[in-house]
């Protein structure tokens, strides 16, 4: 349920209610935040412009989402002083339709309830490594120092947690851009050729900020960089043969 408002913000409550008083009056309400507001909202007339509940200070919040609209509230009193706040609309976001369990994710969520089930740990890295993943990169221009690439090379985005290093990786690009942005930029990897790319001390994070994420430590990621070195030495052999 998003919301817009606009407030003006003094120190106390008789000063709240003189303006309250002054606007009830037939004063413009933006002229006096410009006067009165020691918010630097002031300068725009009191705008605040779009936010969603929890967002403001817990007072702030509920007058906002509780009280009328194209209403004057106030004084409300929160940590910063006394507001007088105007909602200037206020409505229904619509329901994000919720993303479709992949067969990834179905064998993940199956390997959970017995993390030693070999066929289910069978399963899922088979998936895994045959799916094809979006993964989020860097422009080099957003680094410090001047950094030279070769024509085709591109940076992955590494992120930091808790003093380790994580390669973020997402099965589809609806994740991947419900986590970062919808201006974020990515490439296509398949999941073998990130198996054997990434070395250690790297981590992966796969699907983060969805109930199907995973991380991976080095020691699994080396495991399966293994089992492709294996298939890759059996595909020569049969083709030699």
């Amino acid at each position: 349920m998003p919301a817009n408002a606009r407030h003006i913000l003094v120190a106390t409550e008789a000063h709240c209610l003189q303006l309250k008083t002054e606007i009830e009056a037939g004063a413009d309400f933006a002229e006096v935040a410009k006067r009165e507001s020691s918010c630097p909202s002031g300068k725009t007339g009191g705008d605040l412009g779009t936010f969603n509940p929890g967002q403001m200070v817990p007072e702030f919040d509920q007058a906002v989402f509780t009280g009328k609209v194209n209403t004057l509230l106030g004084p409300i009193k929160t940590q910063f002083g006394y507001h007088l706040i105007e909602v200037t609309k206020r409505w229904e976001a619509p329901t994000p339709e919720p993303v479709q369990a992949t067969g990834l994710d179905q064998a993940l969520a199956t390997l959970r309830q017995d993390m030693a089930n070999a066929a289910s740990q069978s399963k899922f890295y088979d998936l895994f490594l045959n799916t094809t993943f979006c993964v989020p990169t860097l422009d080099p221009k957003e680094l410090e120092g001047d950094l030279q690439l070769e024509e085709g090379q591109v940076l992955p985005l590494i992120v930091e947690a808790e003093g380790n290093d994580y390669l973020m990786i997402f099965d589809s690009e609806e994740r991947l851009k419900k986590w970062a942005g919808a201006d974020v930029k990515w490439i296509r990897v398949p999941g073998h050729v990130l198996a054997a790319t990434t070395m250690p001390p790297l981590h992966m994070a796969m699907n983060v900020g969805s109930e199907y994420s995973k991380q991976f430590l080095p020691d699994e990621i080396a495991w399966l960089r293994g089992v492709v070195e294996q298939c890759n030495q059996a595909a020569q052999g049969q083709q030699a043969g």
